[in-house]
């Protein structure tokens, strides 16, 4: 079982080695981007090229064959990203025992797509399908804005600003945080006692559209906050990937560290 995965991990890292700027690749290339030995890459490209999926150009590099077009071509029209995301939210929710959710940009609004919870507790944070929140406060409006283009935040942020009572260039500060470390937290923004933790979910074109979050008491959070954290950034990769964005290892990314005796979560890249 071992050796299928390790091979199977092996050909999708041949063809997740071509990219828009680099679409072929010489044998020598593919070898370095997969830290693998020339030879071993070899044979698998060897298999690919007589399986129809790759293709060895004149000059000996390889590109991608049309046989990518024809599968795209099968994928279902109408898988959204509810659906993609969905199994994923339920472990997510099973695994911190909090209510899991998926929310979607809409102008100055964000808007719950999804929510679950699996396990029964005396105390609940609630997030409504269809529920509908103005952009101000709160973790997942703060992902979403701190991922929002330039020119639409521009917009946005001043009325932000207005309605909690910080300046712009504050609020600057602290969504270029939670984009360099990959989420964000809050307690008590929007309800009282409640508190949320939330990640971007990136698209094909490394956009952010969506995010998830977990909601939950405050005096819960506080004690299992470094571990939802981890749970919720595994969660939003897995949804990323299957949403069409470029393959990251993003376990391999996750750093952390102490400071001041607090600990603090880092999504490197």
């Amino acid at each position: 079982m071992k050796d299928t995965m390790r091979s199977v991990q092996r050909v999708l890292a041949v063809f997740e080695s071509f990219t828009v700027d680099r679409t072929s690749l010489r044998l020598q290339e593919i070898a370095d981007n997969i830290a693998l030995p020339k030879s071993t890459v070899f044979r698998i490209v060897q298999s690919l090229e007589k399986a129809g999926y790759l293709v060895r150009l004149e000059d000996q590099q390889y590109c991608l064959s049309f046989q990518f077009t024809r599968l795209a071509g099968n994928v279902r029209s109408t898988l959204g990203i509810r659906e993609i995301s969905r199994p994923i939210l339920l472990q997510l929710a099973d695994k911190t025992r909090e209510t899991a959710s998926l929310h979607a940009l809409s102008g100055s609004y964000r808007i719950c797509i999804d929510a679950v919870a699996t396990v029964a507790a005396p105390l609940r944070m609630v997030a409504q399908p269809g529920e509908q929140v103005p952009m101000i406060a709160g973790a997942a409006s703060k992902v979403l804005m701190a991922h929002m283009p330039r020119d639409k935040l521009s917009a946005l942020i001043v009325d932000v600003a207005r309605a909690t009572k910080r300046s712009r260039g504050e609020l600057e500060d602290e969504l270029k945080r939670i984009r360099s470390q990959g989420f964000a937290v809050s307690h008590g923004e929007r309800l009282l006692g409640i508190s949320a933790i939330s990640a971007p979910i990136y698209d094909a074109g490394d956009q952010v559209r969506y995010c998830i979050s977990v909601g939950a008491p405050t005096i819960r959070m506080r004690v299992n906050e470094a571990s939802v954290v981890r749970s919720l950034l595994t969660a939003a990769a897995d949804i990323s990937r299957q949403f069409g964005a470029a393959a990251i290892d993003l376990h391999d990314n996750m750093h952390f560290h102490k400071s001041a005796g607090t600990t603090t979560h880092r999504l490197a890249g």
